[in-house]
């Protein structure tokens, strides 16, 4: 059937933190269409900084409903029916399966996503099992993502969609010029075990060797930081690697560097990676989640095994000792990002709302 227009999206998540699925809810509920959309976000705890002020100074609603699970249920349930609700999209494991019971009590449409390769623990494994199979269509932000909640969680395979994340490619543009006389490798992400800072330190070491007038920073902010630091310490790297903290201007600090590195453990599809793509640095990245899906097998970068320091250090010299190497390189990692462009993720997930509401 057709309906009514503008259709109001509710989207819920847990939290509105710094992160890579938290600022792509954000822009895209700032970038739907207002003639055919309507958009409120519900956030499932207190954690609002910084995208929640963000989005209501660009006049989007956002409700906060914290608390126990069973009364965080029925509060969204009341601000369903209370905001006339006529699709919810959740976002991610925590919000899926309270999202799952809110839109059934209100006989609500049902959208959830999945945008890592994590289980979270059993109950949460059993709960968004059951958020996947009451869903109308479950997001995927990358065919490794879609594969996992299929083999992990019983996700029904033939409801899934994939929706890569988008990239603003204005925000995050190259430098005009950079030097190789002193290139910068940088990487970017909580200090966590998940992103396996440790590895990016032990190439740091061996590429200096190579390289004696490379230097390297990281950027993010973590539980880890005292001991990473300590590793730097330990492997000569003391003024080599600087230690950023938690920085909200990547759009400045990428364009300074030269090549970026990714070496996490897992991940669903990083928006770093297109963010420094968009920046025109070459990457290497370990080969998780949607990393090999980003590359597209393009000379922008390469995808190599968790854990090994030659393919990081021979990637990197190789694109470094080289004028022409590292221009065609760079080029090619913008082209690549502008593929990616965030008008294309709304897009495709407008159509979505539209297919699951007219069936």
């Amino acid at each position: 059937m057709r309906h009514k227009s503008p259709v109001r999206i509710g989207l819920v998540i847990g939290q509105l933190t710094r992160g890579g699925a938290e600022g792509q809810l954000a822009q895209l509920a700032v970038r739907l269409d207002r003639v055919r959309f309507e958009p409120r976000v519900y956030v499932l705890s207190n954690a609002c900084e910084p995208w929640g002020p963000w989005i209501e100074h660009r006049h989007i609603p956002c409700t906060t409903i914290a608390g126990p699970s069973l009364k965080r249920v029925r509060r969204l349930a009341r601000a369903f029916a209370r905001d006339r609700i006529d699709l919810v999209h959740s976002w991610l494991y925590v919000a899926n399966p309270l999202a799952a019971v809110a839109a059934r009590l209100t006989r609500t449409p049902l959208i959830t996503a999945a945008r890592n390769c994590k289980v979270h623990g059993r109950l949460s494994q059993l709960a968004n099992g059951v958020a996947f199979r009451m869903s109308r269509q479950i997001v995927a932000n990358s065919a490794d993502v879609a594969e996992f909640i299929v083999r992990s969680y019983g996700a029904p395979r033939e409801r899934i969609s994939i929706v890569p994340n988008g990239i603003d490619t204005d925000k995050f543009r190259p430098h005009p010029e950079r030097s190789l006389e002193r290139p910068l490798i940088v990487t970017a992400g909580r200090l966590v075990e998940q992103k396996n800072h440790a590895l990016f330190l032990r190439a740091a070491r061996v590429l200096r060797e190579r390289l004696p007038h490379a230097w390297f920073a990281i950027a993010g902010e973590g539980p880890l930081r005292a001991e990473l630091e300590g590793l730097a310490f330990s492997l000569g790297l003391q003024g080599v690697v600087e230690f950023l903290g938690e920085r909200d201007d990547l759009e400045f600090v990428l364009p300074r560097a030269h090549v970026f590195w990714l070496t996490s453990r897992w991940e669903g599809m990083p928006n770093v990676l297109l963010e420094a793509m968009a920046c025109g640095l070459p990457v290497v990245a370990t080969d998780v989640g949607g990393c090999r899906e980003l590359l597209g097998g393009s000379p922008a970068g390469v995808v190599v095994p968790p854990d090994s320091v030659a393919d990081f250090v021979e990637n990197t010299v190789r694109w470094l000792l080289s004028d022409e190497a590292f221009s065609a390189a760079a080029r090619e990692a913008r082209r690549r990002a502008e593929e990616f462009g965030m008008e294309r993720m709304v897009a495709r997930m407008e159509n979505l709302y539209h297919q699951v509401l007219e069936r």
